[in-house]
């Protein structure tokens, strides 16, 4: 009978903790007040120098995090290029940052072969580990893949995205709206 009431006691605290995990991703969630992006003093794959001045250039931009070692991270890669390809079109860009391929040149050299066996032709971030970039932010990611919606301004729209972007379209989408009404914000107020 103790057996059955401890069992029973371990299955609801179980169930109430999934649950709780599941509203704490914040997938769909949207803030009000803009965060700016932290400071990128890093490199593209290639070796060129990448700043935040990246996104003045585009009206919206969509940053995945990913590490090597995130299956789903990789799979996913193929959508996201396609995404970027649709994208494009609209003034909207998509970047990748390899959270892991600043740690070494082994795993900067793997990075580069993943992309390259995924077709991947969006830009991606090699991050130094002691980059704001890395210190303000991948330090405090909790899952891979991760996605940030950021604004012509440099600032982050909503919540992070974590998991497979594509599973989450609408929340995609809503971000990238409210990034692109905040962009005419700031027009008007010039």
């Amino acid at each position: 009978m103790k057996n059955k009431l401890t069992k029973k006691i371990i299955t609801i605290v179980l169930c109430v903790t999934l649950l709780l995990s599941f509203t704490a991703c914040g997938g769909s969630e949207i803030e009000a007040e803009a965060k700016p992006f932290p400071e990128i003093t890093g490199k593209d794959f290639e070796g060129n120098d990448v700043t935040n001045d990246i996104f003045s250039d585009y009206d919206v931009t969509i940053v995945n995090f990913w590490n090597n070692g995130c299956g789903t991270c990789i799979e996913e890669m193929p959508e996201l290029e396609e995404m970027y390809q649709e994208f494009k079109e609209r003034n909207i860009n998509l970047i990748g940052v390899g959270a892991d391929s600043g740690e070494s040149e082994e795993k900067l050299a793997f990075a580069k072969e993943i992309i390259k066996s995924k077709n991947v032709t969006y830009l991606n971030l090699s991050p130094d580990m002691e980059s704001k970039l890395y210190t303000d932010m991948i330090v405090d990611l909790f899952s891979y893949p991760t996605t940030i919606v950021v604004d012509k301004n440099g600032n982050i729209v909503g919540t992070p995205i974590v998991g497979n972007v594509k599973n989450q379209m609408d929340a995609l989408n809503s971000r990238i709206e409210l990034a692109l009404e905040q962009n005419a914000k700031n027009a008007e107020a010039k």
